[in-house]
Parts: C-alpha cells; structure tokens; sequence
C-alpha cells in the first residue's frame, strides 16, 4: 500500500552515512533534498554551501570546548548544519566570510594530527580577515583571548593582532588598508608594523 508519504519514506536521514571525515555537502544535498519533497523547492546542491576546495582541519583534545571558543571569542559561525556527532568525538565545520575550517578530535592512530597542547608547541597559523578588526580585537579582549601581538598596522598594508586558542592554535586576525579606507576608516600615510 503506498500513500503521500512514500517520497519522505526514502529519503530517511539514518541511511545517509557520510565517511570520516564526514562532509557537510551530503547533509547539505539530503537536506535538499528532503526540503524539495517536502514542497515546491528547489533541491540544495553541494555548491549552496560555499566550502572551498581546501581547508584546514584542527585537532584539539576538547573539540567541543574549541567550538565554543571560537565561537564565542574570534566570532567564527558554526556550519550547523554540517555537525557530526560520532561517540564521544565531533566534528564541526566553522565560517567567517568566505573562508572555512573544521575542528575535531586530535586524532594520532588514523589522521596523525594533534593539538599543539600535546605537542608543546603549535606547528600552524590561520590568517583571517576580518570586517573591523579594531571591534573583532576588542571582542577577544573583552572575551579573555590570549593576544600575542596587539593590533598593530603592517607595513604590507593591513591592520592586524594575533592570538592563540585554548590549546595553542596560533590566530592572524587582519584588515586590509583598502578594506578599512572603503568602510570609512582612516589608515595611517607611512604603517610601521613592522617585520612580517
């Protein structure tokens, strides 16, 4: 016997089973998917998630409190949708502008990656631009961010401060000059930043 429902019936969410790591483009496809069955809408393709064709993956041995650091401190967006919950381990994809990065679990045995808290010292250092790096620098002092390098103005031409997460990653927040000048704020004629 078949009724309305058979079309939802197929598209059961616990037969998707992405791989390790898992991919938030096929829970971005099944949700189209299931959105396009559900009314007259047309179905997400992996493209409406704008992931780029690299990012990094950063191991932490608490993922979920990186997760909410990051997101509480340097104001990274969660890809929530893209979530995945394996166990005692997560995986979570994260945006700011046009740039994305996943965190998960350090994991030694299968991916040889580790948090710079095991290791002692941190081996990477994500750049990021951000709209108003004054204001985001401000945030994360006022959200307790370990800053390395206070805001400063780069002889390159951007604003920029670092900071370093909870277990050690190593943060480049910056603004272009003609980024901030088309905003309306003022750059300096001659930025002394200093060495790169």
């Amino acid at each position: 016997m078949s009724d309305d429902f058979d079309p939802l019936r197929k598209l059961r969410p616990d037969r998707v089973h992405p791989d390790d790591p898992a991919e938030p483009t096929v829970f971005a496809r099944e949700k189209g998917r299931l959105m396009s069955t559900i009314g007259d809408t047309q179905e997400t393709t992996s493209t409406d998630l704008h992931l780029p064709d690299i990012y990094p993956r950063l191991a932490y041995e608490d993922e979920r409190a990186a997760l909410d650091y990051l997101v509480r401190v340097f104001q990274l967006a969660e890809i929530r949708e893209a979530r995945t919950e394996m166990e005692d381990n997560m995986l979570a994809w994260l945006r700011v502008g046009d740039g994305v990065v996943m965190i998960g679990r350090a994991n030694a045995d299968v991916h040889r990656i580790h948090s710079p808290r095991t290791l002692g010292n941190t081996t990477v250092q994500m750049m990021v631009y951000v709209h108003d790096v004054d204001a985001h620098y401000a945030h994360a002092v006022a959200e307790g961010a370990d800053i390395t390098m206070a805001v400063q103005d780069a002889f390159y031409g951007e604003r920029r401060y670092e900071a370093t997460d909870l277990e050690g990653h190593r943060w480049h927040f910056g603004e272009r000059f003609a980024d901030i000048k088309a905003r309306g704020g003022a750059v300096p004629d001659n930025p002394s930043g200093g060495k790169p």
